[in-house]
C-alpha cells in the first residue's frame, strides 16, 4: 500500500509552510555569517552578537535585545521565528560592514601601490622605466 494522494497533498502543504519560515532563518544565517565573518562558528556568532548589540542596544526594550542565544538558535535551526525588525537590523549591519570592508580593501590596495612606487623611486628604478 502506498500513501493516499489526499494525505500526500497535505504533507506537501505542511512542507511549504515550514519552507517559508526556514527561508527567513536561512537569510538570517547568511547575514550572520556576513556580519561575523568567515571564522569558527562560536567566534562568528559572538562577533555578530557584539556588532549587533553595539549598533542596536535596545536599552529601553530588553525583550528585543540581541543575545548570543537568539543568534545561535537561528544558526542551529532551533528557532524558526525571525521578526521583521531583526531582519532589518541584520541587513543594515551586513550592508554597513560590506561597505566598510570594501573601503578598507581599497585603502590597502592604494597604500600598497604607493609603497611600491616609493620603493621603486628609492631604489633608483624609476630611471630605468623612463629610459625604456
Amino acid at each position: 500500500m502506498g500513501i493516499s494522494p489526499e494525505y500526500a497533498g497535505k504533507e506537501d502543504k505542511q512542507k511549504q509552510g515550514k519552507g517559508d519560515h526556514m527561508s527567513d532563518v536561512t537569510t538570517a544565517n547568511f547575514l550572520i555569517e556576513e556580519i561575523g565573518g568567515k571564522r569558527r562558528v562560536n567566534e562568528m556568532i559572538y562577533a555578530a552578537f557584539r556588532e549587533l548589540s553595539k549598533r542596536f542596544p535596545h536599552r529601553d526594550d530588553p525583550h528585543n535585545r540581541w543575545t548570543e542565544r537568539r543568534i545561535r538558535g537561528w544558526w542551529n535551526r532551533e528557532s524558526e521565528v525571525v521578526r521583521h525588525f531583526q531582519m532589518c537590523e541584520l541587513f543594515e549591519t551586513a550592508e554597513a560592514l560590506r561597505a566598510a570592508r570594501k573601503e578598507h580593501a581599497e585603502y590597502i590596495a592604494k597604500t600598497s601601490r604607493l609603497r611600491q612606487m616609493a620603493q621603486l623611486r628609492a631604489s633608483g628604478g624609476h630611471r630605468d622605466l623612463a629610459e625604456g
